[in-house]
């Protein structure tokens, strides 16, 4: 097992210019991978070679006084019930892009219109163990929204501060299994934790942003 990097990135404040620059450079217009951030093995290349194309909506809501980002929390009767996590799924073959994946998904969830939504861009794509390539698609929307949770996915609908994922301290080593010499990160705010492919995804976000913008004092 490969010891994972440090992850100390600067504090940010982000906002709508920083987000703008970011996926309008050269870097922003095509993203590395994100990596696992989690103390793991790495996915295996038969795994990654396989992968289920799918996508998740990074939404950004524009509030007068902060930039918040959208969460949902899964239904307790579906696949990883209770988990917090970027509304998306795998794709479909009528989709005619990864973005028209995460739009879908989104409307399907909670029934967000995607007319409303203005793509900012991609963040590179992050490989599952359990078999998916899942591209982030960063979107941003104008408040108010009439959302309704789809009762059968979507327990509950959720925003939290998009300053909140750029802090280095919301991140913390949350389970580690020691015989296996393993260790997994959450993303916490207030009642919000945030786990598993999601945290990565945020902290990849996060390390993105923080790559192409000064440290924040």
């Amino acid at each position: 097992m490969k010891t994972q990097p440090a992850f100390k990135p600067p504090d940010l404040d982000p906002n709508l210019p920083l987000l703008e620059a970011y996926f309008a450079s050269e870097v922003g217009r095509a993203p590395e991978g994100i990596r696992n951030y989690h103390h793991e093995d790495p996915v295996a290349a038969v795994v990654r070679e396989s992968a289920t194309p799918a996508s998740v909506l990074v939404l950004i809501v524009e509030h007068p006084d902060a930039l918040r980002v959208l969460l949902t929390r899964r239904h307790a009767d579906i696949s990883y019930p209770g988990q917090i996590c970027f509304p998306g799924g795998r794709a479909d073959p009528g989709d005619a892009s990864v973005e028209a994946t995460a739009l879908r998904e989104a409307h399907e969830e909670i029934d967000l219109d995607p007319s409303l939504v203005r793509i900012l861009g991609r963040l590179g794509d992050y490989y599952t163990q359990s078999g998916f390539r899942v591209t982030p698609v960063v979107g941003v929307v104008e408040p108010p929204l009439a959302l309704t949770a789809n009762p059968r996915e979507v327990a509950e609908i959720l925003e939290v501060p998009l300053k909140a994922l750029t802090r280095a301290a919301s991140y913390q080593i949350w389970r580690r299994v020691p015989e296996r010499s393993q260790a997994f990160y959450a993303m916490e705010h207030g009642d919000v934790r945030l786990t598993g492919p999601t945290v990565c995804i945020a902290m990849g976000f996060y390390e993105a942003l923080a790559g192409a913008s000064s440290p924040v004092p």
